[in-house]
Order: C-alpha cells, then sequence, then structure tokens
C-alpha cells in the first residue's frame, strides 16, 4: 500500500470526521439517508452511460463521444489507482464507522478513489464544459458534482474524504485532456486507431504490472479475504473492455458509417432515445450480474463490455439510421 494513504497520522482525522458526521446521521438528520442515497446514484456507473449514450444518439454526435469516452476513461483510470492503492473502506479501517446499510450494495473492492465521485465529476464537469458559456448552469453542476453527490459519499460512510477528493480531481482533470484528445482525433478520423493502440499498450502494460509484479494485502476476517485482489483484477478488465469497445465502436462509425442528427426529426430521436435506453439498461444489467457471477472468467470480463461499448458508439446507430434511413425511402 501506499504509505501515506494508510498511515494512522493521516487517516485517523478523515475518520474523525467520518465519526462526527456519523453522529450527526444517526441522532439528528437520519432522514437524509435516502437523500443521499438519490443523489449518489448520479456517480453509478449506469447512469452517466445513459446520459451519455443518450447525449451521443440523439443531441450531438461529437459532444456524445466525448462524454462517452470521458466516462469510459473515467471508471478505468479510477479502478486502476484502486488496484495501485490498495487502500480498505472506511470502516475496515476502523470498527468505529457505521455506514448506511444500502449503500454497501456498491462499494466493494479498495477505496481509493472514489469511483462515484469521479464518475459525478467528470459527468457533470464535461456537461458543465460544454456548456461553458453558460456560467450560471456551469457552476450549479459543479456544485452539484463536489458538494453533493461527493458529500454523498462521506455521509453515508463508504469513503473518506482523500477518497472523495481525489476522485474528484481525477473525474475534473479528465474533463480537459479528453477534450484535447476527441478534438485531436476529430479532426482525422484515421486518429482513432492511434489512440486505440496507446491505450492498449498503456492498459497491458498497467495489466501485467498488477497482476504480476504489484503486492496486494491479503487480511482475513473469519476466513474470508477482505478485498480480493483476483475480482477486482477481473472488474478493471471489465473496464478495459469496455473503454476498448467504445473507441473501436467510435473509430468503425466516424470512419464508415458516420450518422447525421441534423436531418433527423424531434420524434425520431425521441423513439431512438425509448428504445435504445431501455435496450441499454438492460444491457449494462445483464454484464453487471455476469461480472459477479461466480463462473465469469477473465475472457468473458473483456468480451461482454466491449460488447457493451461497442453497441453504444457503433451497432446500434448504425442500425437505427439504417431503419430511419429506410422509412424516409417512402
Amino acid at each position: 500500500m501506499i504509505e501515506c494513504l494508510s498511515d494512522s497520522s493521516w487517516i485517523d482525522p478523515q475518520i474523525d470526521f467520518l465519526l462526527t458526521l456519523q453522529n450527526l446521521r444517526i441522532n439528528h438528520f437520519s432522514m437524509l439517508d435516502d437523500l443521499f442515497l438519490s443523489v449518489t446514484i448520479i456517480g453509478e456507473f449506469w447512469l452517466p452511460t445513459l446520459i451519455c449514450a443518450l447525449v451521443y444518439w440523439c443531441i450531438d454526435v461529437k459532444a456524445g463521444l466525448y462524454l462517452t469516452a470521458l466516462s469510459g476513461y473515467n471508471v478505468l483510470f479510477t479502478q486502476l489507482f484502486k488496484m495501485c492503492a490498495c487502500v480498505y473502506r472506511p470502516w475496515i479501517l476502523s470498527d468505529k464507522i457505521q455506514p448506511v446499510k444500502k449503500a454497501l450494495a456498491l462499494a466493494i473492492g479498495y477505496s481509493f478513489p472514489s469511483g462515484h465521485s469521479a464518475q459525478a465529476s467528470s459527468l457533470l464537469g464535461g456537461i458543465a464544459f460544454l456548456a461553458r458559456k453558460k456560467i450560471i448552469l456551469s457552476i450549479l453542476l459543479l456544485v452539484l458534482a463536489v458538494f453533493l453527490v461527493g458529500f454523498s459519499r462521506l455521509w453515508l460512510g463508504v469513503h473518506t474524504p482523500q477518497d472523495v477528493i481525489v476522485g474528484l480531481i481525477t473525474g475534473f482533470t479528465l474533463v480537459f485532456i479528453l477534450n484535447f484528445v476527441i478534438n485531436w482525433v476529430e479532426n482525422n478520423k484515421n486518429r482513432y486507431l492511434y489512440l486505440i493502440a496507446i491505450t492498449n499498450i498503456v492498459i497491458i502494460a498497467i495489466l501485467i504490472y498488477l497482476c504480476y509484479f504489484n503486492s496486494y494485502p491479503l487480511d482475513y476476517v473469519n476466513g474470508e479475504l477482505l478485498v480480493n485482489p483476483h475480482s477486482s483484477i477481473k472488474s478493471t478488465i471489465w473496464c478495459y473492455g469496455y473503454i476498448g469497445g467504445i473507441l473501436n465502436g467510435a473509430f468503425l462509425c466516424r470512419r464508415f458509417f458516420p450518422f447525421d442528427l441534423s436531418s433527423e426529426s424531434i420524434k425520431a430521436r425521441l423513439i431512438k432515445a425509448i428504445i435504445g435506453g431501455t435496450g441499454l439498461i438492460l444491457l449494462l444489467r445483464y454484464s453487471m450480474v455476469f461480472l459477479t457471477g461466480a463462473g465469469y472468467r477473465f475472457k468473458t470480463a473483456f468480451i461482454v463490455p466491449f460488447l457493451c461499448g461497442l453497441i453504444i458508439t457503433a451497432i446500434y446507430p448504425y442500425i437505427f439510421s439504417k431503419i430511419n434511413n429506410y422509412f424516409k425511402s417512402y
């Protein structure tokens, strides 16, 4: 583990802060639990993915690609950081912490950085960046990401302040990096191949390190590992497959069958959103259930999310464009 993240002189003040919030939550403001459980959904994987896909399919192709890639890289790099740092959850660091039970379902694996905070800051930060000329809207989105989603993870007791702060920084940093990257590849669609190659080289190198050279804490409670590195590596491969599908789909779509939203009617966009959105939620649910299955192998951990990303950026837009063109001919 990284010493500065696990040293008691660094962790103890954060645990004290969480205990202060816990005291307020349990003794005075328990009615806020459901509010923060609802707010934290903004940082869950399925909702940002759905919003990004709908923007791509129905509103603006380039903006949608930017947000979709932003969400994909965010979940990938957040998971990589978790695997490198190997920091335990707050209730493992201190048995005094009592997290909200309903929040525990998705609070699995290592804790640092906060994936929900990173996902929310990248989604809301990305939208704020795209709408930066509307200053009030942009500020409201950033406030929502920082003070509601980030704070909700602390209130629910599933992350420490360091987890949330670094998660927010990760998300906001990717907002600016991916804006440059997407603008660069969009100037020459073949550059998607360069982006795919660079991503593969970097991530495969990191995965080799994580699988064969990184050391993981192997602490047991009642005969069970607190965090199983094998499961965490499988989740990392899932994230790698997902961004791979997004990038390959984006290349295929933009290079060989680009679609134009300017000629589509509002009705056609709504139909596309309803059908595609419903299908995507079912697809993601199926994929995540597969991920947690006992028989889920490493090759499947890559292939299933790869197909999810490919469906979002290439297969569904292609099918719907063909259907739309067919009805236009009559």
